[in-house]
């Protein structure tokens, strides 16, 4: 990931992985201590310069995500406070029901706020192959 978009994430549990998507960016997914599984984006020259030259922000960038995600046919919450989406589906919440899987960060959420349903299907479904396949989970 470009140095802007990297993180150092208290309590961090795993080192991340590469999640593969057919037309998207490349993107990872690592799970902190907490149980909570992150995926971030690191996006093309093009598409970075087109985020900053629209520079939404963060809840506007956090609403056309969500929506789209609906468009998807996918459950999810803002996650105030922060540049991230909670994403619920049910092999993805935890016994407290929250959202176990977030998309974290300006990079993912400007490219789900722009992708089809299918290709935003596809992510989530190779989070959660990622997810179901770690070790220890």
């Amino acid at each position: 990931m470009a140095d802007g978009n990297q993180r150092t994430r208290q309590g961090s549990a795993s080192s991340a992985q590469d999640l593969v998507v057919d037309g998207g960016p490349r993107c990872t997914i690592a799970m902190t201590a907490d149980g909570i599984w992150h995926v971030m984006a690191q996006l093309v020259a093009e598409e970075q310069a087109a985020l900053a030259a629209a520079a939404p922000s963060p809840e506007a960038l956090c609403q056309r995500a969500q929506h789209a995600l609906g468009l998807a046919g996918i459950g999810s919450r803002i996650e105030r406070g922060r540049n991230a989406i909670g994403v619920y589906a049910a092999p993805l919440r935890s016994p407290s029901g929250e959202a176990t899987l977030l998309l974290d960060g300006r990079e993912v959420l400007w490219w789900v706020s722009q992708a089809s349903s299918e290709a935003i299907g596809a992510l989530i479904a190779a989070a959660t192959e990622a997810m179901r396949s770690a070790p220890d989970c």
